[in-house]
This record gives C-alpha cells, sequence and structure tokens, in this order.
C-alpha cells in the first residue's frame, strides 16, 4: 500500500487540517491557522495541479464540511457555519454556544451536531432553508456532548459521543422521525470512552468509532462498535493505544483513521474483523503526524488530512493520498 504526501500551502505559524470534504468531481481540506487571535479559518480546494488555498471569512475552526455541488461547500464550526457556492462565501449563524462537530445533509436537509457549552449538553440542529433551529434532546447525563452524525435518512438518523464524567460511558442518540432516544453503548471493559464519528451502511448496519480507556489508566484505546438494528456491540481491534476519529467506505470497504501520539492509525474492517494497513508517513524533518479526517476523492482514492510537526508545539497542514 502506497501513500503520496501532498503540499498543502498553508502560511500560518501552526496549522492543522481537522476535516476533509469530496463529492461532485471536487475535493477540500478545512482547518485552522493558529496566527494571532481570532484563529484563521483554512479552506483548501483540490485541483489538478495541487491544492490552493480560498479566501473564506473568517469563522474560527472548521470542524466538519459536505460538498453538495461542484462548487457548493457547508462547514459547521465553533458557534457558527459557512456556506460557499464558488466565489461567494457567507457565515450562515447557528446557535453561537454550541461547538459543531458533526455534519450530514439528505438532499436540501441538513443536520448537525456538537456541544452546547453554555448548557454542559449535546445539541442537534436541522438547516430549514433559511435559518439552524435547536432540536429536543433527551436529558442523558448532567454534563455530556455529542461528536458525530450519521444515518441513512432523516428519519433514521444517529448522534454520538460521550458523558462527562469519570467512568463515562460513551453516547449514542437515535433519531426515528418522531424523537431522538438515547440507546446504551458497551465498551470492551470497565472505564470510560468517547465515540467520535458514526457511519451508517444500512439502518441495521451502523458503527460508530472513537476510543475507551480503562479504568485507573490514561491511555486512548480504539473503540469500534457496531449496531445490527437490535443493538450496539463491540468489535475485536487490533492491540495498542490510539483513537478512531473518522469513518468512511472505500472502494476496498469500510475504513477506520485516527492517530495516537507518535503514530498514525489505519484499519479495515474485512468482513469478520479490523485488520491493520500502512499508514501515510511522517513528512521528511517532521517528528509526528495526526489524521484527522478522511474522503473519498473523485477517482477512488483515499484522501486523509491532519497536521505534522516537529515538537509538539508546532504544528503544519497535512495531508496524503493511498494510490489505487
Amino acid at each position: 500500500m502506497t501513500w503520496v504526501v501532498e503540499h498543502v500551502p498553508a502560511d500560518d505559524q501552526n496549522s492543522v487540517l481537522h476535516t476533509a470534504a469530496a463529492g461532485h468531481g471536487t475535493a477540500w481540506a478545512f482547518g485552522i491557522g493558529v496566527h494571532g487571535d481570532p484563529l484563521h479559518t483554512l479552506v483548501f480546494r483540490r485541483d489538478e495541479p495541487g491544492w490552493r488555498r480560498i479566501d473564506v471569512p473568517v469563522i474560527g475552526r472548521a470542524n466538519r464540511a459536505i460538498t453538495l455541488g461542484p462548487d457548493e461547500v457547508w462547514i459547521v464550526g465553533d458557534g457558527t457555519s459557512m456556506h460557499g457556492v464558488g466565489d461567494d462565501w457567507r457565515e450562515v449563524p447557528t446557535d453561537s454556544e454550541t461547538q459543531f462537530f458533526g455534519l450530514v445533509a439528505f438532499g436540501s436537509e441538513m443536520w448537525s451536531a456538537g456541544y452546547a457549552a453554555g448548557r454542559g449538553t449535546g445539541a442537534v440542529q436541522r438547516w430549514t432553508g433559511t435559518e439552524w433551529t435547536d432540536q429536543e434532546l433527551p436529558q442523558v447525563a448532567p454534563m455530556w456532548s455529542l461528536s458525530g452524525l450519521g444515518g441513512v435518512a432523516a428519519d433514521d438518523l444517529w448522534a454520538v459521543g460521550a458523558v462527562h464524567a469519570t467512568d463515562g460511558p460513551p453516547v449514542a442518540l437515535h433519531r426515528d422521525g418522531a424523537k431522538w432516544v438515547s440507546v446504551p453503548v458497551p465498551l470492551p471493559g470497565n472505564g470510560d470512552g468517547r465515540l467520535n464519528d458514526v457511519w451508517a451502511l444500512a439502518s441495521d448496519d451502523v458503527w460508530a468509532s472513537g476510543y475507551w480507556r480503562r479504568a485507573g489508566e490514561r491511555g486512548r484505546l480504539p473503540l469500534l462498535v457496531r449496531w445490527d438494528g437490535t443493538t450496539w456491540s463491540t468489535t475485536e481491534v487490533p492491540a495498542g493505544t490510539a483513537q478512531v476519529r473518522q469513518l468512511i467506505t472505500t472502494e476496498d470497504g469500510l475504513c477506520a483513521i485516527g492517530s495516537a501520539d507518535d503514530h498514525t492509525c489505519v484499519l479495515r474492517w474485512d468482513g469478520a474483523a479490523w485488520q491493520p494497513v500502512p499508514g501515510p508517513p511522517t513528512p521528511a524533518g517532521a517528528e509526528r503526524c495526526s489524521l484527522h479526517g478522511a474522503a473519498v476523492l473523485p477517482d477512488g482514492r483515499l484522501l486523509v488530512v491532519g497536521a505534522s510537526g516537529i515538537t509538539s508545539s508546532d504544528s503544519a497542514p497535512y495531508a496524503a493520498v493511498q494510490e489505487l
């Protein structure tokens, strides 16, 4: 398996790519540049010559994005969102106290999920075509949040996250078209855990990814759970520390990407278990590399994005493409 590291032309002192999106013949990467206050919003488009930076309004972090057309993109971030059509990029207000990390679209209907810091709870909002509206959710715990969103339709939607407490369990909420219901998620052992992303192949074949920690330990272990239409169950994963940030379907099947302190993590589901596959290389001169997002390019290749750095206090945008 071969990876090609691609140059991303960010000029900010410290930069990181949080997410990628592809579709309708285009591919994008989004993140932030830490260069004074406020944080610079970074948007890049991948054209035939390579990556080029797009000038956009400053909205801080770009946490999740989707493409709705060849030149139409939506981004959600910390307390706001942004809509781009061609060269016209405009900030679209959401709930100013909510950090959004999940975003999905079904036709013209969009949903986003995250964490309402003022309330200390998870939040879901729906785009009505003119504004974002807050959705009523069950009270999962005194403090909890949502990090990922996915499903096969607006009336079969999942949102995942975690309870903020010692030994706090992962959170999974399901929307059946009428209301949101909390569904228990098991851990492989005693401890706490978080789900970062959820990916639905069918109503009875839904996957969620994140990490868990054994009671009394700090090391993050990869967590991958599966919904069979009735219950969530854990699946066996390779040994070693890492957290899985995103799930995505490629030409080779379901893929999970993430990272640990000193290495990247790429796993593929072979139908019975998760198998490790060689991850992208750390750039020359860098000491570390982390993966935060992924997308499938129009030609079927897997794109991963994140950050690389020489020390723990510096970072540069990172993008790599898996060759077929």
